[in-house]
């Protein structure tokens, strides 16, 4: 597996490299269900990514509104994960107060219809 980069983008201006933490950690796993799981794994990513998928900057506050349930300290943690991992993007900008928005990344967007399947699966079985 290769190891990934993604992009965070400061100010609107130059884009600094930062290596994915979860790409490196994983590079020699011959397990690709493991990686998964672990990419996406926990109470709150899923989710997470389900409230992004249409593709639209999202701020915390915002994300917050679409996931309640969550704590401040998890949905902060949900989110450094899924940006290390490359699925999400954050844009911070330089102004006063301080702005960060959040966005799905194609990579991130490639799990939508993985996601998609487990909501049906979960409404047929609770159908019964």
């Amino acid at each position: 597996m290769k190891k990934e980069k993604n992009r965070v983008r400061i100010g609107g201006g130059k884009a600094v490299a930062k290596k994915s933490k979860a790409a490196g950690n994983f590079a020699n796993v011959e397990d690709p269900l493991k990686y998964a799981v672990s990419v996406i794994g926990g109470k709150w990513k899923v989710r997470i990514l389900w409230a992004a998928r249409d593709g639209n900057p999202l701020r915390y506050r915002e994300i917050k509104q679409l996931v309640p349930e969550v704590t401040d300290m998890m949905l902060s943690q949900s989110l450094r994960e899924l940006t290390e991992c490359g699925l999400l993007e954050r844009r911070q900008f330089r102004e006063i107060p301080p702005k960060v928005e959040y966005k799905i990344t194609g990579r991130g967007e490639k799990l939508i219809p993985a996601i998609k399947l487990l909501s049906e699966w979960a409404e047929n079985e609770l159908a019964i």
